[in-house]
């Protein structure tokens, strides 16, 4: 053991661990370029989720799109459509706003459609979970044209500039301007 290092697990009372930044010292910061979790190991277990959410959220969103509330005996609210259509919507963006690029969000959407097309076929009893009414053929294309629309959406926020610019992305443009040519 060195004389400046402290023993193994032993520091002064009120110091940092061993090894530990000192408070108020700043945080370390990756170098330029690296990703934080970008591994292929994390990316593969990042798309595999992804895509047993699209299925989850497409099985669950077919069996539950047909619930309906009456509202003081007027109209029947089809909550179940709404709060499924929301939660599909709410799953690709959050995918499509965390993942760097569009692979994840598509994989998720593609298990949903997926799983929405398997399970609008009769079942070998006779048994259907999407009837042709309003509410099926809303589930249906509604949940399709929510995952092309936010797969298609760019992808807008910080964009990347060249390192040690400040200024805006392209000369001439307003700094607070979003950059739309990447």
């Amino acid at each position: 053991m060195l004389p400046d290092q402290p023993a193994y697990g032993a520091t002064a009372p009120g110091s940092p661990a061993y090894g530990a930044p000192a408070y108020g010292a700043p945080a370390p910061t990756p170098a330029p370029g690296d990703v934080i979790g970008s591994s292929r190991g994390s990316r593969i277990l990042g798309y595999v989720v992804a895509l047993l959410l699209g299925a989850l959220f497409g099985a669950i969103g077919t069996v539950v799109h047909q619930i309906d509330i009456s509202v003081f005996g007027l109209f029947d609210l089809p909550i179940g459509l709404i709060i499924a259509l929301v939660a599909i919507a709410l799953l690709l963006t959050g995918l499509r706003m965390i993942a760097p690029s569009r692979l994840a969000s598509a994989l998720a959407a593609a298990a949903l459609i997926g799983m929405v097309a398997l399970l609008t076929l009769e079942s070998p009893g006779g048994s259907i979970l999407v009837p042709a009414g309003p509410t099926g053929l809303v589930w249906l294309f509604g949940s399709t044209l929510i995952a092309v629309v936010v797969i298609a959406w760019p992808k807008l926020g910080a964009r990347r500039r060249p390192a040690g610019t400040d200024g805006p992305a392209h000369p001439g443009a307003r700094p607070d301007a979003v950059d739309l040519s990447r």
